[in-house]
């Protein structure tokens, strides 16, 4: 995608409350490293005052509200409360889920029945997920959604699009969703993956990948109050890693959100893609600082190498700081690319 191609996705359209790292799987990819033995859960007190003040932000600016985990699922009446809150509040619902408990048709009618206020459900749907649930499951929740008249997705992970196993798995999917309904990302060496794939699995450049990435438009809320700017390999970094936005135990929504419409780093891999900040410490001398080599066509992949350094991200955010040229590339971005004004008007 190039920068004149950019899907225009508003900031904070869409704001993702990860509600438990508990799962009913383990897969080896796995970013949060979520699984059975895990036990952390967003409380509901927590959930409806951070539901309560997204949306009061800027007078309702945020529509939509993602549910995600773990398997949200694993708490049904968890889930329920919180959908259904968040429907009431004006959101439009969605959640992410592996489809453990669509065994039969009827049972996932039954299921889904119950998730009256979730608007749209995404499946997540890959080599390691078929392992413990069959796709026959998957074929079950999407037959429910569509006969419950919800919005559906399919979401894939791999470590390559050219793998015969994932071709093979998405000819099986296609049989009972169209390619639109597919998603497909990138795994990466990180969280549970870091140390369970193989990194030569992967296909290498010495280039940085060129798109930008609409995923950082859509912060995540945790159980523990962090505010992270998406939920790719940024969550698994310290907080000198500027996609890290606040913390709720501390902080407000409304402070949260105000800073990073000026987080100049986050927008310009919204806008322009981190290859950007890759050119940037390469011209002013810092290619040192700058990894050998990305894995081939992974946005994350650059964001989470290049903010895994405390010292790159230090000169980044100087070197930003003394650019107002670079500020203005970035402002202007976003309102060409974005239809964003925040900045300017700032």
């Amino acid at each position: 995608m190039s920068e004149n191609q950019i899907e225009e996705v508003p900031f904070l359209s869409n704001v993702g409350i990860m509600m438990t790292y508990k799962c009913t799987i383990a897969c080896p990819h796995c970013i949060v490293q979520a699984g059975p033995s895990r036990t952390e859960e967003m409380d509901l007190e927590s959930t409806f005052s951070w539901l309560d003040q997204i949306k009061a932000y800027r007078n309702g600016f945020v529509c939509g509200i993602s549910l995600t985990g773990g398997e949200p699922f694993y708490n049904l009446p968890h889930l329920i409360k919180v959908a259904d809150y968040s429907h009431q509040l004006g959101f439009i619902t969605t959640v992410v889920s592996n489809a453990y408990w669509a065994t039969t048709k009827e049972e996932a009618l039954r299921v889904l029945s119950l998730c009256e206020s979730i608007q749209m459900i995404s499946i997540s749907t890959d080599l390691s997920h078929q392992k413990f649930i069959p796709i026959e499951y998957v074929k079950n929740a999407i037959w429910a959604a569509k006969k419950l008249n919800k919005i559906y997705n399919i979401a894939v992970a791999t470590e390559s699009e050219n793998s015969p196993e994932y071709l093979n798995l998405i000819d099986n999917i296609l049989e009972f969703v169209d390619l639109e309904s597919i998603n497909t990302s990138i795994i990466l060496p990180v969280g549970r993956a870091e140390k369970e794939i193989d990194p030569e699995l992967f296909k290498y450049s010495s280039s940085p990948a060129v798109s930008a990435c609409p995923m950082a438009s859509f912060p995540i809320v945790f159980p523990n109050g962090k505010v992270i700017a998406c939920i790719g390999p940024p969550i698994t970094l310290p907080k000198t890693n500027p996609l890290y936005l606040g913390d709720l135990k501390t902080e407000s929504i409304s402070e949260i959100f105000d800073r990073a419409e000026n987080n100049y780093v986050l927008h310009a891999v919204r806008t322009f893609g981190p290859k950007v900040l890759v050119k940037m410490l390469k011209e002013a001398g810092y290619e040192h600082l700058l990894p050998e080599r990305y894995i081939d066509e992974a946005i994350c992949d650059v964001c989470y190498k290049l903010f895994s350094n405390k010292e790159t991200c230090d000169v980044l955010h100087k070197l930003i700081e003394g650019d107002r040229e670079f500020q203005m590339k970035v402002e202007y971005g976003r309102l060409y690319h974005m239809n964003e004004s925040e900045m300017i008007k700032a």
